[in-house]
């Protein structure tokens, strides 16, 4: 289970920063909290409007999976970091957060269920 939710959360970044809406859209889960650093939240459908509209683009991203805690059969939280140049609302910005993305098993594949960032301090 760990390898796995390490490996979608490799392919979840890698279709933000592609602006990969099909592919993202298959890894979340329609139930979806998405958090932002900011403090603002968007559902499945919302979160990915912004992306295609372009309020929301991901120019750059990186990011570091510390831990996988199973949390039974069929959900797992995992806690990392994530570092990333973006552009929101026509404004350019780097971001820093620790991590806490809810993964849980939906129709027969995992799905992204919860997100939530911490922003980090700036330097």
């Amino acid at each position: 289970m760990r390898d796995e939710i390490r490996a979608l959360e490799a392919r979840r970044y890698a279709a933000m920063e592609a602006g990969d809406r099909e592919a993202l859209g298959a890894l979340l889960s329609d139930r979806l909290v998405y958090s932002h650093s900011d403090g603002s939240q968007d559902t499945k459908a919302s979160y990915l409007a912004t992306l295609a509209d372009g309020t929301l683009r991901y120019r750059k991203t990186w990011h570091e999976v510390k831990t996988v805690l199973p949390a039974g059969a069929d959900a797992a939280v995992a806690l990392g970091t994530m570092g990333a140049e973006i552009t929101r609302h026509g404004t350019d910005r780097t971001i820093g957060s620790l991590t806490c993305a809810v993964w849980a098993r939906e129709d027969g594949g995992w799905r992204l269920l919860a997100y939530q960032p911490t922003s980090l301090p700036k330097a």
